[in-house]
């Protein structure tokens, strides 16, 4: 009985130190994230979202959690008239911390990072509501990652659409949103990250 109650012991102290261990999940061939820490609250990537546009007048163009060498935090690229900045949060209450170095006027960018950024420019929908159409069509699961997708580049498509990563049941789930009317698009696969 006693070795019995230890095995226990063990397997139980195992899953409480498991949330410590990272998670990384692939969002692209080029990007991962992990969400090690992450709250997994809905709401906080959207209004994380609003915070930062609210605190330096810009859109919004792509916002990620990530948990970089133990701190986690949220990333975002912000469109700011001609600039592209990039800022880090460490919370929901902390302060917006510029990147040093990392500001660069939008002119410097390749053609297909200009024409994201002009898609951004001109999405009626603003990323903050499409990652809550996301999380709403996965039923409440929460968005870790969100920016326009990269076929936003692409001169010869008509759609321009904001990818979202929905956290569900421990795996990235895509939800694309088209950012003139708000819908979701039925294939999200079909788009590029």
């Amino acid at each position: 009985m006693r070795a019995v109650l230890l095995t226990l012991a063990a397997i139980s102290s195992l899953a409480v130190a498991a949330p410590s261990l990272a998670q990384t999940l692939k969002v692209n061939r080029d990007i991962s994230i992990d969400v090690t820490d992450f709250s997994g609250d809905p709401k906080i990537l959207p209004d994380m979202v609003d915070k930062i546009e609210s605190l330096n007048g810009g859109r919004v163009a792509a916002i990620t959690f990530d948990n970089v060498a133990g701190a986690p935090g949220y990333a975002a690229i912000v469109l700011n008239g001609s600039d592209v900045r990039f800022w880090r949060l460490e919370s929901p209450t902390s302060d917006v911390v510029e990147l040093v170095g990392a500001s660069i006027p939008s002119w410097m960018l390749n053609w297909k990072a200009q024409r994201r950024a002009n898609a951004v420019k001109v999405a009626k929908v603003s990323l903050a509501d499409a990652i809550r159409t996301a999380e709403a069509s996965k039923r409440g699961a929460p968005a870790v990652v969100a920016g326009i997708a990269r076929s936003a580049a692409n001169p010869t498509s008509d759609v321009q659409a904001y990818m979202i990563g929905i956290l569900k049941d421990g795996r990235l789930e895509r939800v694309a949103v088209n950012s003139q009317s708000g819908r979701p698009i039925e294939n999200p696969e079909a788009l590029d990250w």
